[in-house]
């Protein structure tokens, strides 16, 4: 963005059409702009730091007893990934969940390091799985990028055939028509609106939007063979906390990047699709949608829930008028919600609101864990590397 911007600065013609407005356009950020690059937005609409408080909010008003019962048994550790956005946006929820004083009455953060020989013991397995990072794996983390670019030379090349009929002798590049999509963003965040959005159609973001799909997809998503892989440690740990039930602790918060979100979510086969991501079309009724899916702030829930069960049985159809029912008993469930939205799990959502039972759900993380393979062998580490989470508890 930032190499975009100094080029069109040096152009020595007014730009026209859908980019006139760039003459009197200021840059969102100031001129020593790398202390604020990958950094919370602090103000405006749209803020990573109120987005944040609000979650905490949002989410206290939602589980005030457990809430309760957490401060009471002195349960409130929470987690996150040793970056400095991430560690802030715990902060911040923080704040609002626990209460503006959390550091000096209630809660412990704890940071957990995103160094590279953590193994599975770790937030952030996009930096402890070595075959994933290698460079010349061409099915690892570069996967996204590459089908990103096969996707870019199908739906950019007509919008900079329009830009520079409006601009002769502009030259733009797919890459710089990439980054002035991701200016409106970027600019929207800081100021709460943006001359950029306005340069493209409607049809134009939608193409975008499905270039973060495929990147996100195809990079840390179900698309790339090591997503459920690296996410099945949190995903195991996760359900050993549901087996162990209020005994372990009624909240746990961790808190990372959407890279380390989506290997979860691969890791349960959440959102499962009926085919790979293609690169030259964009299918309009696809499940994977990283807007949906991953936005800014995105969150997964997963609540246990324990509900009157009552199994009834027939002795038809000797009687088939006769039903016997057992008197009610306590049943745990397990429910998924992302972004405020439940979300099924496939093949177990028979529960109440779309739950799946305790037993099922422990059945099914077991599988996948069998399904995925071992975390040591499918990232290549050292015999003895650690192969699961151990820092999730009360």
């Amino acid at each position: 963005m930032v190499a975009l911007h100094n080029r069109l600065r040096t152009l020595d013609f007014d730009l026209l059409g859908d980019l006139a407005f760039f003459n009197n356009w200021t840059f969102f950020m100031a001129e020593d702009y790398e202390p604020e690059i990958g950094e919370l937005v602090p103000t405006g609409p749209y803020a990573g730091s109120l987005g944040a408080f609000q979650a905490g909010v949002t989410v206290r008003t939602r589980y005030p007893d457990l809430r309760a019962t957490a401060i009471a048994r002195n349960q409130t550790n929470f987690w996150a990934a040793d970056s400095h956005r991430v560690v802030e946006t715990a902060k911040y929820f923080a704040a609002g969940f626990w209460g503006i004083d959390w550091e000096s009455e209630t809660a412990k953060l704890h940071i957990i390091p995103e160094t590279s020989g953590l193994g599975a013991d770790t937030l952030t397995t996009g930096n402890t799985c070595k075959a994933y990072l290698e460079p010349h794996n061409h099915q690892g983390r570069h996967k996204g990028l590459r089908k990103l670019e096969e996707w870019q030379s199908v739906y950019i090349p007509p919008i900079i055939q329009r830009l520079e009929q409006q601009n002769p002798g502009l030259d733009l590049s797919i890459r710089e028509v990439f980054s002035m999509q991701e200016l409106c963003g970027f600019e929207l965040l800081a100021r709460g609106s943006s001359l950029w959005c306005d340069v493209f159609t409607h049809d134009e973001w939608r193409d975008f939007e499905y270039a973060r799909d495929i990147l996100h997809y195809y990079r840390t998503g179900p698309g790339n063979k090591y997503s459920a892989g690296r996410g099945f440690p949190f995903l195991n740990a996760t359900a050993n906390l549901l087996s162990s039930g209020v005994s372990a602790g009624s909240l746990f918060f961790s808190f990372v990047h959407d890279g380390d979100i989506l290997p979860l979510l691969s890791a349960l086969d959440l959102f499962p699709s009926p085919e790979d991501l293609p690169t030259d079309t964009a299918p309009q009724n696809r499940v994977w949608k990283t807007s949906s899916i991953v936005p800014m702030g995105g969150r997964i829930e997963f609540e246990r829930m324990v509900c009157p069960y009552v199994y009834c049985h027939s002795n038809a159809p000797l009687y088939p008028n006769h039903v016997y029912c057992d008197p009610p008993h306590p049943e745990p469930y397990i429910r998924v919600v992302v972004n405020d939205g439940v979300v099924p799990i496939p093949g177990c959502n028979d529960g109440p609101g779309k739950s799946c039972p305790l037993a099922a759900f422990e059945r099914r993380v077991m599988l996948r864990g069998w399904e995925v393979g071992d975390f040591g062998k499918l990232c290549g580490l050292e015999e003895g590397a650690a192969d699961k989470i151990t820092f999730l508890h009360q």
